[in-house]
């Protein structure tokens, strides 16, 4: 039987934590709830986060609609969902962008399988006005990328350089120290890290700018044990524009939601 986790009382917590995460507090949430393996959260902080957004100032009646939205048979939810979307407003689409590209980029710190299981799970309780354009792919044709959001015709040299731009933004003093770092370990991590990783995907901020990204960043980290790793990154969103309070409440509700799927450290978290 698959585990629930958020409530409608939870899903206002998360809401009002802080207001310093007023518009950033599901990404947060989203993406600690996908490290910690739990993707069947996501379709109710989605939809909280869409009826929030909808009545601004009525968490706990925007929660518990929620709650009875997901507790509808699935032949039924699907009509619903789309009932009620049918005209997206502009922040609507907003949000769920963002979310799914949160996903996206936490797979570089959680693994690609727990992003595939969390956006399969969003896309079940997404609008059809909502759910990326895409058509159907042929693996033996040379038309094998569609509908991505990324530019496809982007040379390896461009990418490098948006991958740079980006790493240098969030080491800056430490930069050569972090590079030479992973070079001596294996030239080839370095060159995964930076033509996979910071290039196309951290880098790209059409969706989730600079600050965004380092804090679901942060998000994928805490629930992880990886203290080495997340202090880099509490200070690389110094680095990138994040205000001090910003970090510290995004590291504290990563937490809360950590604790809530049962996370164990084996010492205390790192912060600022």
């Amino acid at each position: 039987m698959v585990s629930t986790i958020l409530n409608a009382q939870r899903l206002v917590q998360l809401a009002g934590f802080h207001p310093k995460l007023k518009n950033v507090w599901y990404l947060i949430a989203a993406t600690t709830f996908s490290v910690c393996n739990e993707p069947q959260e996501l379709q109710k902080l989605y939809h909280f986060a869409m009826f929030n957004d909808s009545h601004p100032g009525e968490s706990l009646k925007s929660a518990k609609m929620t709650m009875d939205l997901l507790q509808t048979n699935a032949e039924k939810l699907e009509s619903q969902v789309n009932e009620l979307y049918e005209e997206p407003t502009v922040s609507q689409r907003i949000i769920t962008q963002k979310l799914r590209e949160a996903l996206l980029k936490s797979s570089a710190l959680a693994g690609i399988p727990k992003s595939i299981n969390s956006l399969q799970s969003l896309k079940l309780v997404t609008p059809r006005e909502l759910k990326p354009n895409t058509e159907d792919i042929d693996a033996n044709s040379s038309r094998l990328l569609v509908g991505t959001l990324r530019p496809t015709a982007e040379t390896v040299e461009q990418t490098i350089q948006h991958g740079v731009h980006h790493w240098n933004k969030v080491y800056s003093k430490v930069s050569n120290k972090v590079v030479n770092n992973l070079n001596s370990s294996y030239p080839d991590l370095w060159q995964f890290v930076l033509c996979n990783v910071y290039g196309p995907l951290l880098s790209f901020d059409e969706i989730l700018n600079a600050q965004e990204t380092s804090l679901v960043i942060i998000s994928s980290l805490v629930p992880q044990d990886l203290n080495l790793q997340l202090w880099g990154h509490l200070k690389g969103a110094l680095n990138v524009g994040c205000d001090q309070e910003t970090i510290n409440a995004a590291r504290n509700l990563s937490i809360v939601v950590a604790k809530w799927c049962e996370v164990r450290w084996k010492s205390d978290v790192v912060k600022l």
